[in-house]
């Protein structure tokens, strides 16, 4: 009673086929498979699993505290509770985990959040299930966590109807993803077990799923993405690109969103120039959220405010004593972002832009400004800080092209400089020319050179996240050394450097030389340029002055 899927076969990153077959079609049509599960569940789709138990079980497990990994309508996960079991069910299945998250949706004005019981079970043979049971609606911004909900009974008004079920999920009572190994084979790559997705219908669905359908399509891509992500954790897939270092992902996400809906709309329609809104609008508001959440760790208040979504960030979080300085801020967008909620600075660029009036009139300071390299380098006493900045300001360099080398330059310069972040784009060089790459990589003797040390410690990924750079001297270093690698090695073996690379690792050098710790994050942003290179503390003062004075003067 079973028909080949019409889908073709796919291929994971290890060739591994990707064969699925409906367990519900036949010519005769109308077949649905009843299991002793109450209610019945229906078999809707399986495929051979080249993968072992464990593999499929990590996925599943990923698959709960990470949802948004199998549907990008979704945001994250937030568990409200979990438990440990070891409780014996029907089948010799054994109950070992359960838990309720709820669901949060991306596009938070159209989609409301859901929650839902979590289990894995296992017969301690190599046969499992994780199910997911669909309960009631839980908006975020009126229901906090419960973390006792697993202790409570379910009553009526936990069980959704039909149509309170979100778009982003199954329109079903329940899923299954169920694992069931098979004899081993002697032959080369056969299967090691099978892996099928059931569904708990609604009662006005029946007792099918056609492929053709909204909930077969799902069913299809639930299974694709389960056997595409248990063959590469079996092939020891390893996550290329570490988001999520300094600023925590739940609140970037809230605070973006919020961001979002408060100025993307407003913005885009009033748009002046000819370049394309979208693109910039929803980048500048996600540095803005990001730069905000860095600022309230740098410069923590007294009282830590929750975060009312009716009040500006600015006035109940921390910013940089002496404001923020948006070096080359070009359509000043991000200017305009950051003092509507209420923070103190301005931007300036080599000239003027038709947006500028708008933001302008909205409060925004944007300023026509060159600054001369030889002042800079002054070595007299009385403009030893020959930066024209503000005291205690914070630099910020986004995509500044021909600005770009400069701002670690320029933070060195500053008196009582807070800090910089600084997301390079367009390759440029000190002395204004376009840079030309070499084919010379980051080794720790070019770290030590510049930090003026013997050598580096063994690099290590720092604890994340990173809210305060570390206090102490050696493991600062292990954290330098892997925050430089990252952003100067091929994300692959294999890969050849790059341009883009052989750039960011030019930059890495100013920075450092300029006498900064070198922290380094990839941006959530729109942009395939997101890597920013983030300054939060200096390395030594006196390298400070002296090196760049050096790098200054060589550049003249």
């Amino acid at each position: 009673m079973k028909g080949r899927a019409t889908s073709s076969a796919q291929a994971s990153g290890t060739r591994a086929p990707f064969t699925p077959t409906w367990c519900m079609m036949d010519e005769g049509g109308d077949v649905a498979w009843e299991l002793p599960d109450h209610p019945p569940w229906v078999r809707v789709i399986e495929a051979p699993a080249y993968f072992a138990f464990h593999d499929w079980h990590a996925t599943m497990l990923a698959w709960i505290f990470h949802p948004e990994r199998n549907s990008s309508s979704i945001r994250r996960g937030e568990i409200w509770q979990e438990k440990s079991w070891d409780v014996h069910m029907e089948e010799g299945m054994t109950l070992r985990y359960q838990c309720v998250r709820r669901l949060l949706p991306r596009r938070v004005h159209i989609d409301r959040g859901m929650l839902q019981e979590c289990t894995i079970q296992h017969d301690g043979s190599g046969r499992g299930s994780v199910v997911y049971t669909t309960l009631r609606v839980s908006d975020q911004a009126h229901e906090s966590p419960d973390p006792g909900v697993l202790d409570k009974p379910y009553n009526a008004n936990d069980w959704p109807k039909q149509n309170e079920v979100p778009f982003y999920h199954p329109d079903v009572r329940a899923v299954a993803f169920r694992y069931q190994p098979q004899a081993q084979s002697d032959a080369d790559g056969a299967p090691q077990g099978l892996v099928r997705v059931d569904f708990v219908l609604f009662p006005s669905d029946g007792t099918r799923v056609l492929p053709t359908s909204r909930l077969g399509r799902t069913a299809m891509s639930l299974l694709r993405l389960m056997h595409q992500h248990s063959v590469g954790h079996a092939s020891s897939y390893v996550k290329r690109v570490h988001h999520d270092i300094l600023v925590p992902r739940d609140a970037y996400q809230d605070l973006y969103l919020h961001l979002r809906s408060k100025y993307a709309g407003p913005v885009i329609e009033a748009w002046p120039e000819v370049t394309d809104p979208k693109k910039h609008v929803f980048e500048d508001i996600g540095i803005a959220a990001w730069l905000i959440l860095l600022w309230r760790a740098m410069f923590p208040v007294e009282t830590q405010h929750a975060w009312p979504h009716s009040a500006r960030c600015g006035g109940i979080w921390g910013h940089p004593p002496g404001g923020f300085v948006d070096v080359g801020c070009g359509n000043g967008l991000l200017v305009h972002l950051l003092t509507q909620e209420g923070y103190h600075g301005y931007g300036f660029d080599g000239r003027a832009r038709k947006s500028w009036p708008l933001y302008e009139q909205a409060g925004a300071r944007l300023q026509v400004h060159w600054f001369d390299p030889a002042e800079i380098a002054s070595t007299d006493d009385s403009s030893a800080k020959a930066s024209g900045l503000p005291t205690g300001s914070f630099l910020i360099g986004n995509h500044a092209d021909e600005l770009t080398p400069w701002v670690p330059v320029l933070a060195a310069r500053t008196p009582a400089c807070t800090g910089f972040v600084n997301i390079p784009c367009c390759a440029w060089t000190l002395e204004g020319q376009r840079f030309v790459p070499s084919k010379s990589t980051l080794d720790d003797s070019m770290l030590a050179a510049w930090l003026h040390v013997d050598q580096i410690p063994e690099q290590s990924m720092p604890p994340v996240p990173l809210m305060q750079p570390s206090r102490n001297w050696t493991e600062r270093l292990t954290h330098l050394g892997w925050f430089a690698h990252r952003a100067t090695t091929p994300s692959e073996q294999g890969t050849l450097h790059s341009k883009h690379l052989a750039y960011n690792m030019y930059i890495a050098s100013l920075h450092i030389r300029s006498g900064w710790n070198l922290e380094t994050e990839a941006l959530r942003i729109p942009s395939t340029k997101n890597m920013a290179f983030v300054a939060r503390v200096r390395l030594r003062e006196a390298l400070d002055e002296n090196s760049c004075r050096t790098i200054i003067q060589d550049t003249i």
